[in-house]
């Protein structure tokens, strides 16, 4: 072997392998709640290389809810609690995934309002969903956020007919496991 190509061969052996992680396409966070119960998501979506057949989206999710009263102590009073998940979902193995973007594409797009003298006040959190749009140009970033109104209604539906199919473990994607991009944040120490 001459001397330029076993320097680059070692060179390329000494090198880590490149880390496949999600090309991140939407982003929904969810946060904010009422009445005892708060959620504070953050989902990021992709789509990656699948079969032919069909579209293969790909998410990732931290998660964490905190309630006032999520269970009784032994003296019957409300004991706060406080959950948190960092999980995926693999349209590869959850057929729902695919059909809710394409409900999400068909959402019109959102027009301003008049002014009004009031304010609203919700139990609901806010749903915010980032992603690109045509409306403006083609690949123009986008931003909604909604208490209520179509993209909250949608994001409320679709991540309820998911709620089984999310998993621990990254989706393998052309042979390697997807690296996250996400983390949940530091418990604070007591």
């Amino acid at each position: 072997m001459p001397l330029p190509a076993l320097s680059l061969a070692l060179l390329i052996a000494g090198t880590p392998p490149v880390e496949r992680t999600l090309n991140v396409q939407y982003t929904v966070t969810n946060v904010g709640g009422g009445l005892g119960n708060y959620v504070d998501e953050k989902v990021i979506f992709g789509m990656v290389p699948g079969d032919a057949t069909r579209q293969r989206w790909v998410a990732e999710r931290v998660r964490r809810d905190r309630r006032w009263c999520g269970k009784q102590g032994a003296d019957g009073k409300c004991v706060a609690t406080e959950t948190q998940v960092h999980d995926w979902l693999d349209g590869a193995t959850c057929p729902k995934v695919a059909p809710a973007f394409t409900a999400l594409w068909a959402i019109r797009p959102a027009g301003f309002a008049p002014v009004r003298d009031f304010v609203s006040v919700s139990d609901s959190s806010t749903v915010t969903i980032k992603g690109t749009t045509t409306q403006a140009g083609f690949f123009t970033e986008a931003s909604v956020s909604q208490d209520a109104g179509d993209f909250a209604t949608w994001w409320h539906n679709s991540s309820n007919s998911w709620k089984s199919c999310w998993q621990q473990a990254a989706p393998i994607v052309e042979g390697q496991t997807l690296a996250p991009r996400l983390s949940l944040p530091a418990t604070p120490a007591s």
